[in-house]
């Protein structure tokens, strides 16, 4: 029989969670389980966001007019041509000037860019391929995470959590890991954009983050980590595992194991380490099959 959860150091909310892993796993026993609270980084960005944009048979055309018509057309001629209101023209170039494949003189005839060109430098290639890249802006958060030791981002703010629990930074050294957002180029903030899942810089699709700005001070956001000190009693082995709800943070659950002060965690932890590990490891049941040591091998049966 295990020893009762009275007698180790585990929180109350925690106790159905470690009850459910020793049921899940036989040789294992839970000897602690505490809830602590860390700080990950939140950094408040801008990013610039290009992506194709088809033309629409208006825009096609006036685009068109402008490479292949000679002498130039003006808006008002391009509107008697296709028998609609100027507005409906007017409205479109101003599209195709915003998206700067197009130019339009004061007088409304397409200007010259370029002596062999009567669009803007750009314009003539967008033209062929039938789409053009458009720009916008998008407001994200860059999450940095000690513990975890990632680099994610999100649309929306990360809430924080309790703020009354034990600090995990007060057990073990959680420097931060990661250099500092302002000095990441933007060639090395694309790919973690998009490992992201975020859906804006997917590169095959045409969709490029093409640049991205700091646009407030760096947060340090509280969250909440459960912490749980297992004993295998078949291999008479003590780990720390972390969680968040159910789920293993493998990360961090290897950080906390490879720390140089794992035995002081494990105290702080346990309380007692010693005194509950060594009769808990008593009562974890043991497989029955056991290799036959060596010298009773050797052992020659009397004739």
């Amino acid at each position: 029989m295990f020893l009762a959860s009275s007698a180790k150091s585990i929180d109350s909310n925690l106790s159905s969670l470690a009850a459910q892993i020793e049921q899940q796993n036989p040789g294992l026993s839970v000897l602690a389980a505490r809830q602590l609270r860390f700080a990950i980084r939140q950094t408040p960005l801008e990013v610039t966001v290009s992506e194709p944009r088809e033309f629409n048979v208006l825009e096609e055309f006036i685009l068109r007019a402008g490479v292949e018509f000679d002498p130039a057309p003006t808006l008002q001629e391009l509107a008697d041509l296709l028998g609609l209101d100027l507005v409906f023209v007017k409205t479109a170039a101003a599209n195709l000037v915003g998206l700067e494949v197009l130019e339009v003189a004061d007088n409304g005839k397409i200007a010259l860019a370029k002596p062999s060109k009567r669009i803007a430098p750009q314009g003539q290639d967008f033209c062929e391929k039938g789409t053009v890249s458009r720009s916008h802006v998008q407001s994200i958060y860059a999450i940095s995470d000690p513990l975890n030791q990632t680099l994610t981002f999100k649309f929306d703010a990360v809430a924080a959590e309790s703020s009354d629990l034990p600090d995990l930074a007060e057990l073990v050294s959680l420097e931060h890991q990661i250099t500092d957002f302002a000095d990441l180029s933007i060639a090395e903030i694309q790919p973690l954009i998009e490992a992201s899942g975020l859906g804006i810089h997917i590169p095959e699709n045409g969709k490029i983050v093409s640049k991205c700005d700091v646009i407030g001070d760096d947060l340090d956001i509280l969250q909440t980590v459960s912490i749980f000190v297992l004993l295998d009693g078949i291999e008479n082995k003590t780990t720390i595992q972390a969680r968040q709800g159910k789920q293993i943070l493998e990360t961090a659950s290897n950080f906390l194991n490879q720390l140089e002060s794992q035995q002081k965690l494990l105290n702080e932890l346990c309380k007692s380490t010693e005194e509950i590990a060594q009769p808990e490891s008593e009562t974890i049941p043991v497989k029955k099959t056991r290799k036959k040591s060596s010298t009773a091998a050797g052992r020659k049966k009397k004739p």
